[in-house]
């Protein structure tokens, strides 16, 4: 054989072969493994002994991320409940460790996806109403006051985005798709029980006790994002609890959902009470003749518990949760209803919420930009209510304060959107559907996993609406969960 390179020119130019690559003391493998053993002694002996193991855990789940970004997923919808929050006060920013991981994610899939020269992403009418609300956002936030908490409310969409783009295109068959919801219902099942510890020993703040327990806050510092979160979960597990599965997964389903619904209940979270309610209500109306039969009880269950509160036949801690709204239900004005201990929160709520109505009615085109209600708020406030609690207490809203009537109606697109695919998808696993053979589902899953997943859904995405409501459900990473939830919706086309 012939030592010379080879040569061989095209369009006129000559390249030349590279010589082999010789495995001798100096090759190119053993000058990597070198090169990464001098960069493992340097995190040895800089890192102090406290942060190894974080450390380690780290570069662990950075080289599975490379491998497979998948597993970063996971690790995001685990850091959701659980990750604090580091703030930096001057930026008026906070970061946490789903944030980053996400957007690791999502570099390793971009980088992997060029590697294979295809980049695929959503076509369907969920993800065009996303990028219009999301271009309505960039505007709004063109005209804030403060650029910072603009930047701060609009990463949250972008986030949301990018965990539904991501789900929608690599969730590509069932055995992906339980994954995914274990390690969500593990999360949620793990936040359970921490507000469960809460709740009995008890700890947290005096704010929060009922006689002698605390009300379950978890890791998110306040009952109702506590709850809110626990309840985009609940209805899922139940959906996954009520269909066979292979191996260990309804068992899981069956434990997590337990855990899940005390957790729910511990924190004494009224909009997530009448959420869930409300959801279970519409998936037994959905499900099945036998499943639609339970719901008449179920609101005469809801009935006879409102009726023993009014009476003061329940224990007072929960008696009072739901008559103070009951006596305060519907729309008043904050300045002629004195505050109590017992309608200080209904009271506060309406107080933002008529806060909030001021600035649509003075920027109703764009908003006072995302994330700028608080700022917003002191010019609106009605006394004696100066502290602005961060958004509107409706999150619909506070949209429209922040985005304009645009941005609110671009919300409502977004929804309507994932609403349509879920029923879509209900329709297209129903025995006649079935029959037929004239649907084709994307993903494929099996037809009872299909029904299931999307019955679920969709009770998890009226707790999401309902919640809203009264609430910002959009913290602490829970906008990141939602995405990826929607991104589980999957399509319907016919054959």
């Amino acid at each position: 054989m012939s030592t010379s390179l080879s040569h061989r020119a095209t369009n006129g130019l000559t390249f030349s072969a590279a010589p082999p690559v010789v495995n001798g003391p100096l090759s190119r493998p053993t000058l990597v493994k070198a090169l990464l053993g001098l960069i493992l002694v340097l995190v040895v002996g800089v890192i102090p002994l406290p942060w190894m193991v974080a450390v380690y855990g780290a570069l662990v789940l950075l080289i599975a991320m490379v491998i497979s970004p998948m597993i970063g997923l996971y690790a995001v919808l685990s850091a959701i409940p659980f990750s604090p929050t580091f703030g930096l006060e001057d930026a008026a920013f906070s970061i946490s460790a789903f944030e980053p991981l996400l957007l690791l994610v999502i570099l390793f899939w971009l980088l992997q996806g060029l590697a294979r020269k295809q980049i695929e992403l959503p076509r369907e009418g969920l993800f065009g109403s996303m990028a219009l609300l999301l271009a309505l956002l960039f505007l709004a936030g063109g005209f804030a006051e403060s650029l910072p908490l603009a930047f701060k409310e609009t990463l949250k969409w972008v986030l949301l985005v990018l965990a539904y783009v991501y789900t929608r295109v690599t969730i590509r068959d069932e055995q992906a798709a339980r994954a995914v919801l274990a390690a969500l219902f593990f999360a949620g099942a793990g936040q359970a029980f921490m507000g469960l510890v809460q709740f009995a020993v008890p700890l947290g703040p005096p704010g929060f006790a009922i006689g002698p327990f605390m009300r379950a806050h978890g890791m998110f510092g306040q009952p109702n994002p506590f709850a809110g979160y626990l309840g985009t979960i609940f209805p899922i597990a139940l959906a996954m609890v009520l269909i066979p599965h292979p191996g260990r997964f309804r068992w899981i389903a069956v434990g997590c959902a337990a855990m899940i619904g005390l957790g729910i209940f511990l924190s004494l979270s009224r909009g997530s009470w009448l959420g869930l309610a409300i959801s279970l209500g519409i998936m037994g109306l959905v499900w099945s003749p036998r499943a639609r039969r339970l719901v008449p009880p179920l609101i005469g269950i809801l009935a006879l518990t409102v009726v023993l509160s009014i009476l003061g036949l329940l224990p007072p801690a929960i008696a009072s949760r739901i008559t103070s709204v009951t006596e305060n239900f519907g729309i008043f004005d904050v300045r002629d209803v004195p505050p109590t201990s017992d309608n200080f929160a209904v009271v506060e709520r309406m107080a933002h919420w008529q806060a909030g109505w001021y600035i649509l009615r003075d920027y109703p085109f764009l908003g006072v930009g995302p994330g700028n209600y608080p700022t917003a708020y002191e010019r609106y406030y009605i006394p004696p209510w100066r502290e602005a609690l961060g958004h509107a207490h409706n999150y619909y809203l506070n949209m429209a304060a922040e985005a304009g009537i645009p941005g609110m109606l671009a919300l409502l697109l977004v929804l309507g959107m994932a609403f349509r695919g879920l029923k879509r998808r209900i329709q297209a696993t129903s025995p006649s559907a079935l029959a037929r053979g004239d649907v084709a589902l994307d993903p494929p899953y099996a037809p009872a996993f299909t029904r299931a997943l999307a019955l679920g859904l969709l009770g998890s995405l009226a707790v999401f609406c309902i919640h809203n409501l009264f609430d910002n459900l959009l913290v602490h990473g829970v906008g990141i969960q939602i995405g990826v939830l929607l991104g589980l919706i999957g399509g319907v086309s016919h054959r």
